[in-house]
């Protein structure tokens, strides 16, 4: 019998999944307020409108000490693999542009190379498809061509089992316990003291691709709906409550007599893609759990049945809730953006690309909860977002370490509140209570493990394709896949349980 990698949970009703767990073991003042050059308030204009503000928050998150030591690198280069035109965004900005993030991250890299006499380039800025294959080309080759990848999360997690990356545990300097890192790469990223794949500050796209709920703060009081924050608050936000709001509100704006996707007010409006394949984690069922530093998997329950039940039942049945099954991306958010629903589900990121120009006013929801009882809301981060991994191939991993420690240190204090608070919270979010909401949000922020490493192999995917099939048979249709996802994901583990620094 093959020696278990991880555990799993089986459901009582299923002796197919139980013979297989068996084998496997497993603020106002009402006064004008200064905004900098983009017309942005900034976080120190709006505490100083309020005389008794406190003080400004980030002036504690600059009083934590990186705890790194001095080093001269001789003008080394720093160089970084990043894809999808990220590095012309948030890596190297050759000069002031005026634009607030922008000027944050040349900011941060002239501090970093001021104090460590070094040069942060990027090397390559790879589009999505050819992206592993550069990546597999140059470390085949022993080429010493990156000192760091930052690039698509799912991507990577499947070239990890082929041993192209470092275990960051072996690399000087980083330490996991600083606020600048996610609490993930300990939790929920780390097997066998291995990590390989890690999520940190300097990756500006774990924060802007967090999904979020929109919600039109004009549509909704053209039907009376309730104070959705307080809601929130009071734990009540859940995924019923959130459809019968929905599910009447609806307008044949073009009075056509037909229902025009394109064309007519819905209130909610989703994709069947990775805006629904969300609610997995939304409604606390991940694919992995960690117990004790060891992967459960734990994708197959009971609640998964009604989940495929409830969301396709939910968003099919009811006029005034719209999915799209042929676009993965932008669709909800260029609906919400026209002001053709009421909710939409998006990412954080869209506060800044998409709304900004919105008319009208608008708000930031967690994903709803299963419900009342769940105990915290829950969200991921779209597969789209980068993640950091070190070649096997890095000839400096001392220097590799320092800048990477300071180059996360540093977006934690700086760019992060550029983007998130400036950007976001004053100019995007629009009110106070989004605020709070962002901050809920992205502290509910996981990163299971399923999912990083499902390389389209996984558990991860299948919530998504059951919803563009219209399929609520849950039963029959994992049962097809089953025992080639526990395959894949115990040959996954085994390469971190099998691994010696």
């Amino acid at each position: 019998m093959e020696k278990s990698s991880f555990k799993t949970r089986a459901s009582a009703s299923a002796l197919l999944l139980s013979l297989l767990a068996a084998s496997l073991a497993a603020c106002g003042s009402g006064t004008e307020v200064p905004a900098d050059q983009n017309g942005i308030q900034t976080t120190t204009a709006i505490a100083a409108e309020n005389e008794n503000a406190e003080p400004d928050i980030y002036d504690a998150r600059k009083q934590i000490s990186d705890d790194l030591p001095e080093a001269d690198f001789g003008g080394a280069e720093y160089r970084i693999f990043c894809y999808g035109g990220n590095g012309s965004m948030y890596y190297e900005i050759p000069e002031e542009t005026g634009d607030v993030i922008d000027d944050a991250v040349l900011s941060r890299n002239r501090t970093i190379e001021e104090r460590f006499n070094c040069n942060i380039k990027v090397a390559l800025d790879a589009e999505y498809a050819e992206g592993p294959k550069l990546i597999s080309n140059a470390i085949s080759a022993g080429e010493d061509a990156y000192d760091i990848i930052a690039f698509q999360v799912v991507q990577t997690g499947l070239l990890v089992p082929k041993g192209y990356f470092m275990n960051w545990y072996d690399v000087p300097h980083i330490n996991f316990d600083k606020p600048w890192w996610s609490d993930s790469n300990k939790k929920d990223l780390t097997i066998n003291d291995a990590c390989f794949i890690a999520v940190g500050d300097m990756l500006i796209t774990a924060v802007g691709n967090t999904y979020c709920v929109y919600y039109n703060k004009q549509i909704g009081q053209n039907y009376d709906m309730p104070d959705l924050f307080q809601t929130v608050n009071d734990g009540k936000w859940t995924f019923d409550y959130m459809v019968e709001l929905s599910k009447d509100v609806y307008e044949d704006l073009n009075q056509n007599g037909a229902v025009d996707a394109t064309d007519d007010r819905f209130g909610y409006v989703t994709n069947a893609w990775s805006n629904v394949n969300t609610y997995l984690w939304a409604f606390d069922n991940p694919v992995f759990r960690m117990e004790d530093g060891v992967p459960v998997y734990t994708f197959r329950t009971e609640k998964i049945n009604d989940i495929a039940t409830k969301l396709v039942d939910s968003f099919y049945q009811y006029k005034g809730l719209h999915t799209d099954i042929a676009s993965a991306h932008g669709y909800a958010g260029d609906m919400f953006r026209r002001s053709l629903s009421m909710f939409a589900n998006g990412s954080i990121g869209n506060a800044i690309s998409t709304f900004r120009d919105m008319t009208d006013d608008f708000s930031i929801l967690p994903y709803p909860k299963w419900n009342e009882a769940q105990d915290h809301y829950i969200t991921m981060v779209d597969g789209s977002h980068e993640s950091m991994q070190v070649p096997i191939t890095a000839s400096d991993l001392d220097r590799i370490g320092i800048i990477t420690e300071a180059l996360c240190a540093e977006s934690y204090k700086t760019v992060f509140p550029a983007y998130y608070d400036v950007a976001l919270k004053v100019k995007g979010a629009r009110d106070e209570e989004s605020v709070a909401m962002l901050d809920k949000i992205l502290e509910s922020r996981v990163f299971d493990f399923g999912y990083v490493y499902d390389g389209w192999n996984g558990a991860s995917f299948l919530l998504q394709t059951m919803m563009q099939d219209k399929n609520t048979n849950f039963e029959s249709f994992y049962a097809k896949k089953e025992k080639s996802i526990l395959k894949y994901y115990n040959k996954v583990i085994d390469y971190f349980n099998n691994y010696e620094s």
